[in-house]
């Protein structure tokens, strides 16, 4: 499945709310951006720079966060059932009442920094 990479495009669907369900998001400098409350499920954001980002009540479900820089990330609330989070840079992440985490996920992130879990 081809999907539009248009970083204009992406941006007007976060800044609409829009759900980018499957959007291919892989390799962008995006930080400091507000995805509260979004769908995000099976996004692939994998290698994206996310730094200092919201993703506070997201379902991202299935999503693909795999070597992604996540430092200082809030994941509050998130839903991140299935979601692949290897070689993440999370230190300083708040991943506070997120839900879908394995024990042994949610050690590993401990182990690199995150917080509340």
């Amino acid at each position: 499945m081809k999907t539009d990479r248009s970083l204009k495009l992406i941006l007007s669907k976060i800044d609409r709310r829009e759900s980018l369900l499957r959007i291919d998001l892989r390799n962008l400098y995006i930080t400091c951006m507000n995805f509260a409350g979004m769908d995000l499920r099976e996004t692939n954001f994998e290698g994206a720079r996310l730094n200092h980002g919201i993703f506070d009540s997201s379902d991202l479900t299935n999503a693909n966060l795999a070597n992604t820089d996540l430092t200082n990330v809030s994941f509050k609330q998130a839903n991140l059932t299935g979601t692949v989070l290897r070689n993440a840079l999370v230190s300083g992440a708040n991943f506070t009442g997120a839900k879908g985490l394995s024990a042994e996920v949610a050690s590993n992130l401990r182990s690199k920094g995150a917080k509340g879990l």
